[in-house]
């Protein structure tokens, strides 16, 4: 299954972008740039700093993504914590995750098997969830699923956020190519990109290049944000992954014309 000759329209940020790209490119595939976030500190820092002043208070830091444990562990570093306190355990939604807090030196005890705030939650019951104390430093729009399911277990939640997804700089010439030539395939990692592609593309464009494109989504969460604009979903991963979306849309498109969609 390859992706040859098709192109697809990445719209990570511009500092992301580069990961998904490479995985396009290895399954013979045309990345189309176009980033449609930019990732961005809190406007106020202050609740942040002030849970890793106290870092050491909590029995868990839970990872819900990537982006959350660079923005952690880089503000933390700019405030001196230049070691992750013992005693204090770190889970991890999935892999790329677990690689950028390695990465950083920051030990993982949990990583989760279904790449969901879900099957985080599934791992957290069997270490014990009753009486201990959590922080998940997150997007500035975050799911509630995991601190509310972690409330209900007996356990004590502190969210706090790390990162916004602001909107990306406008390239002009660029939307301009996009709506000329629409790629074979639109990928959106998050519900932000999707919402973020409008102003940046223009609202006509977009629908019309949405219209001819077939469209992934990387989760169920950013589906639903497709959805309730009333656009079609062609392509969700079983495994929330860049790489398992990227094997996705490869496995799609490899079907025999008339096939019906999986």
């Amino acid at each position: 299954m390859t992706l040859s000759g098709k192109r697809i329209l990445i719209t990570r940020s511009e500092e992301q972008a580069e990961e998904l790209a490479s995985l396009v490119r290895r399954a013979g595939g045309t990345p189309v740039l176009f980033p449609t976030i930019r990732l961005v500190p809190p406007d106020d820092c202050g609740p942040l700093d002030r849970e890793i002043a106290r870092l050491s208070s909590f029995d868990w830091v839970l990872f819900t993504s990537a982006n959350a444990a660079r923005f952690f562990c880089e503000r933390a570093a700019r405030l001196g914590r230049v070691s992750w306190p013992g005693g204090v355990h770190v889970a991890s939604v999935g892999p790329g995750t677990t690689r950028e807090l390695t990465s950083r030196g920051v030990p993982v005890r949990v990583t989760a098997s279904r790449h969901t705030a879900e099957g985080l939650f599934e791992e957290l019951q069997f270490a014990g969830i009753p009486g201990k104390r959590f922080l998940l430093p997150r997007a500035e729009e975050g799911r509630e699923i995991l601190p509310e399911a972690i409330a209900r277990g007996g356990g004590e939640v502190v969210s706090v956020v790390v990162y916004r997804n602001g909107l990306a700089e406008k390239d002009d010439d660029a939307a301009m190519e996009i709506a000329a030539n629409p790629p074979d395939v639109c990928t959106f990692a998050s519900p932000s990109a999707f919402r973020n592609l409008f102003p940046l593309l223009g609202e006509d464009n977009a629908r019309e290049m949405l219209s001819k494109s077939l469209v992934a989504a990387i989760g169920e969460v950013t589906a639903q944000a497709v959805k309730r604009r009333d656009f079609r979903v062609d392509i969700v991963p079983e495994t929330y992954t860049l790489k398992a979306m990227v094997d996705a849309i490869a496995a799609f498109l490899s079907r025999p014309a008339g096939d019906p969609k999986p």
